[in-house]
């Protein structure tokens, strides 16, 4: 009998297929909500209540995932015409 160990470490299942997520999305709602904490924070740091850290970090985020967005649709675009190339061909 294989011990709990073994069985957690080493499955006899084999793992489900991956999903298809449209990454733009995911990335662009992401955004959003760095955006808005940006706002939020932005506003708390004007009167006084927020450190400006927090702003800034609001800031990265918002940065980092309007260049994920970019990332994103740029993977769909050329996933899109190397799927148009397969067919043509």
């Amino acid at each position: 009998m294989r011990s709990l160990l073994d069985t957690l470490l080493h499955p006899r299942r084999t793992p489900p297929p991956p999903l298809d997520v449209d990454l733009a999305r995911v990335m662009s709602v992401g955004t959003v909500v760095w955006a808005l904490a940006l706002v939020v924070t932005g506003a708390f740091w004007a009167f006084g209540a927020a450190e400006p850290t927090t702003v800034a970090v609001c800031a990265a985020g918002t940065l980092v995932g309007v260049v994920g967005v970019v990332w994103a649709r740029r993977l769909a675009r050329e996933q899109r015409e190397a799927e148009q190339d397969t067919d043509a061909a």
